[in-house]
């Protein structure tokens, strides 16, 4: 009978395990990129950076 007793505790906090297994998955998809993360320059514009001044003088 002490077996019974082991699946209960199992049973019972596997919703913990899986909310916090859910939560640590969504925090981690939160700081991978997306695919449109940055824009192309147009065509003929050069894109301006930050080791580029803006009005080269």
């Amino acid at each position: 009978m002490s077996g019974s007793g082991l699946s209960r505790v199992s049973a019972h906090r596997r919703p913990l395990v899986t909310a916090a297994v859910a939560g640590g998955l969504l925090l981690a998809l939160w700081f991978v990129p997306s695919a449109n993360a940055t824009q192309e320059a147009p065509k003929g514009h050069p894109q301006v950076t930050d080791h580029q001044p803006a009005h080269p003088r």
